[in-house]
């Protein structure tokens, strides 16, 4: 798993202040048809990848990644960043490897500016956060907001993106199998720190979301209504407990 370095967090109330950035490059692989795998067997062997048959996404940290994009005669290379160092990064593995299948070789990269993107839930977190686990999952699931109408609503949205068939909010555009990977993230490192004992984070992630919204998203496509707004709040704190109760390593008991 991939963690965001405590120097390079961003705290989670400037998270839509960041300046994010999209670069994009192209170039001819027609000559080189070996070029699209020793870039992807590179890069895989440095960030997590999620690959497709003629594409790739590695996660550089927080929502910075960088995607390889297999054309029937190009290659495209996509970076999207808020820090320049991992732009920087990429175009130096770039330029080292694919200058030894294409001679002189070089980018000419296209720079946009892009909007930050919208957060399902409070994640990535700080390294350094020193908060007992179910404190941070409460932030995580915004639990912890004094607005319970707010805190109602941003539920509602994560039920949308996590159970597709179940209820949308119109305007609502998250990615829930980025949630869910995000939060497997925080799980690994709480085990990592022995604050949490997950042996699959991946697992552990997809258990919590199933115990917090599974039977309320089944509920509402049956027809159902939601529950009161406490009683709601109540139940998704009592999943939060639960499940740190049952991960908690016992030294940290």
């Amino acid at each position: 798993m991939l963690f965001e370095d405590s120097g390079n967090a961003i705290p989670e109330t400037h998270i839509a202040d960041r300046v994010m950035y999209k670069s994009i490059a192209s170039l001819s692989s027609a000559d080189n048809p070996r070029l699209y795998k020793v870039l992807f067997d590179h890069f895989s062997s440095l960030y997590p990848a999620i690959a497709k048959s003629s594409a790739a996404e590695f996660h550089l940290g927080g929502d910075q990644t960088f995607r390889l994009l297999r054309g029937s005669k190009d290659i495209t290379f996509e970076i999207v960043y808020s820090d320049i160092s991992r732009f920087a990064s990429i175009t130096r593995s770039l330029n080292s490897r694919a200058k030894k299948y294409i001679k002189g070789f070089a980018l000419q990269w296209n720079t946009s500016r892009i909007p930050p993107p919208r957060e399902l839930l409070q994640l990535p977190r700080p390294l350094d956060e020193t908060r007992a686990p179910d404190d941070v999952l409460m932030t995580i699931f915004h639990l912890d907001q004094a607005d319970q109408v707010e805190a109602e609503r941003k539920i509602m949205a994560c039920i949308g993106a996590l159970y597709p068939s179940g209820p949308r909010l119109q305007g609502d555009d998250y990615n829930g199998q980025k949630a869910i990977a995000q939060l497997a993230d925080w799980l690994s490192f709480q085990d990592a720190k022995h604050v949490l004992d997950i042996e699959d984070p991946d697992h552990a992630a997809t258990m919590l979301i199933s115990m917090m919204f599974g039977g309320i998203a089944s509920r509402m496509t049956a027809g159902g209504g939601l529950p009161d707004r406490s009683s709601l709040i109540g139940y998704l704190k009592d999943c939060i407990h639960l499940f740190v109760r049952g991960c908690r390593y016992k030294e940290a008991a």
